[in-house]
């Protein structure tokens, strides 16, 4: 009897042990890349509800142009010459487009069915920004709301701020007509009054909609919130985000707030190796499917993973 008695609670633990063990996910990224940048964030947010395998999965490596971009085999006369994108095997693997953030489930990536059923990786920022949220069940601090008008308030702003401030950036960057930069700036900028303007509401908090703690909206565009000021060593002083307006005082009291949280600063790039880094797409010489769609004249969101593809 004593010997069932313990095996029944040896069982028992077992069985909690099982319901209670974090999640762990194999996480394909790029230190600097900031659409990756939006899931490390959300991963580090809920760092106390799951574990994760960080896998460096892109990289920068010289070779002639593709058609792409532009002409094939010619020549671009820059500093960095013509830059490609090397992609891990294992990204290859879970997503033959080559993109990050892809997050894959144990089972999955050791193709090992005692860890459970396999799923399907994970794939695209804003959704693994929310997927991870669900995978913890929105842990101590959700990061979607938990009213679903409130849900698709998030959603379409998240989409917003995509569109009107992160593609802008690239705008800036990679056009190399003086002209276009500044237009790209301005329609940036404008993009970031709205958003400041939207850094208000009933709990009076520094996140979007007056949250007090970060969302999908402020997740969505921090990772180039931060790295906007690289604008004014590549183009100049007056592409700094000035504080002359209201909205655009609460977007700078935001960012400062968005730093302070340690869970965030700890997921910042090098400052000064990220400037190198993103000097290739400032002279024009980065080839990588977000840098190809807006040489062409399209924005950053706009890729077409054939037309702009640098693999072959």
């Amino acid at each position: 009897a004593r010997s069932a008695r313990v095996m029944a609670a040896f069982v028992a633990r077992r069985a909690m042990s099982t319901m209670t063990k974090k999640p762990h996910l194999y996480y394909m990224s790029a230190w600097f890349c900031p659409f990756a940048h939006r899931a490390t964030l959300a991963l580090e947010h809920h760092g106390d509800h799951l574990t994760y395998e960080w896998i460096e999965a892109l990289g920068w490596e010289k070779r002639k142009a593709t058609g792409a971009s532009h002409e094939k085999g010619a020549s671009l006369a820059t500093e960095h010459e013509n830059w490609y994108h090397f992609k891990a095997p294992e990204l290859m693997k879970h997503n033959p487009l080559g993109m990050v953030p892809t997050l894959v489930s144990e089972a999955t990536y050791l193709e090992d069915d005692s860890r459970g059923p396999r799923k399907p990786p994970v794939r695209e920022s804003l959704v693994a920004i929310e997927f991870v949220d669900e995978l913890v069940n929105g842990g101590d601090a959700p990061i979607m709301p938990s009213c679903p008008y409130e849900r698709a308030r998030a959603r379409v702003a998240a989409d917003v701020v995509n569109k009107q401030i992160c593609s802008k950036y690239y705008h800036v960057l990679v056009r190399q007509d003086a002209n276009e930069q500044r237009e790209g700036f301005e329609a940036l900028l404008k993009g970031i009054e709205a958003f400041g303007g939207e850094l208000v509401g009933p709990a009076g908090g520094s996140f979007f909609g007056g949250a007090t703690s970060p969302g999908l909206v402020d997740y969505a565009l921090f990772p180039w919130a931060h790295r906007i000021p690289v604008f004014e060593h590549y183009r100049g002083a007056d592409f700094a985000i000035p504080k002359n307006t209201p909205n655009l005082a609460r977007y700078h009291d935001w960012l400062d707030a968005m730093h302070a949280l340690p869970h965030v600063k700890k997921t910042c790039p090098p400052w000064d190796d990220y400037l190198a880094h993103i000097g290739r797409y400032a002279d024009g010489s980065a080839r990588s499917k977000v840098a190809n769609a807006v040489r062409d004249g399209r924005d950053a969101h706009q890729y077409d993973d054939e037309k702009d593809d640098t693999s072959h």
